[in-house]
């Protein structure tokens, strides 16, 4: 199975559409664009040298997707996730990463090049510092999950994986998740060694352990009613 196409590069040959998507995610991942920040269409007309058209197309599909909100005379912002949206993402991200760690593993053994990908993004995950909140660390985390789910080679699979609505999860919810950080960045070398091993059910178990903290300290700081 090809590596799936990272949301934040634009495919070859990439319309006016395509690229200004792209454009858009990378930004979150670069720190230019934050939950709850609005998106002017003059503006990103401006700063992508694209017409209104492409950029009207465009925000309807980050909505589509759960990156942005449209809201009458509001226009468009970065989606903001509520307390209830989080808990929700997280328990669907523990069942589906957990199911591409299982299916990686039975197929690590036969497909040598997507489990040499894998193992190249978690030594490059594990280079940086635990506490690392920084671009090339939100790419490189998105690199190793892009792995993961190439090596459970489901087409379908990776094309619900929300893993751009993950990353602003991230961001939003930094300060709640943050006692967890040494623990979670550990995390990616163990789910990477239970795969490359082979073990479906450890790979499985300890990757649902592994969104199963958030989702416990985020009920740990649920806001009061």
């Amino acid at each position: 199975m090809a590596n799936p196409p990272s949301p934040i590069a634009a495919p070859a040959a990439a319309s006016s559409r395509d690229s200004l998507f792209s454009a858009i995610v990378r930004g979150l991942y670069e720190g230019r664009y934050a939950p709850g920040q609005r998106l002017v269409e003059a503006d990103l007309t401006a700063e992508y040298g694209v017409s209104r058209g492409p950029v009207r197309e465009t925000l309807s599909r980050l909505a589509a997707e759960g990156i942005v909100t449209l809201s009458p005379g509001r226009g468009a912002a970065i989606r903001k996730l509520g307390w209830r949206e989080a808990i929700d993402l997280l328990e669907l991200l523990e069942a589906l990463v957990g199911l591409a760690a299982a299916a990686a593993a039975r197929r690590a053994a036969s497909d040598a090049a997507g489990a040499a990908r894998l193992e190249a993004a978690a030594k490059q995950l594990a280079a940086f510092d635990h506490a690392a909140l920084t671009p090339d660390y939100a790419l490189a985390r998105d690199r190793f999950y892009g792995a993961l789910v190439d090596l459970a080679g489901n087409a379908e699979l990776a094309r619900v994986m929300p893993r751009v609505q993950s990353h602003l999860l991230r961001i939003q919810f930094r300060v709640q998740v943050a006692r967890y950080d040494e623990l979670r960045h550990q995390d990616y070398a163990v789910i990477a060694r239970a795969v490359l091993a082979g073990d479906e059910h450890k790979a499985r178990a300890v990757t649902q352990q592994h969104f199963r903290r958030m989702i416990d300290v985020m009920h740990e700081s649920r806001p009061e009613a």
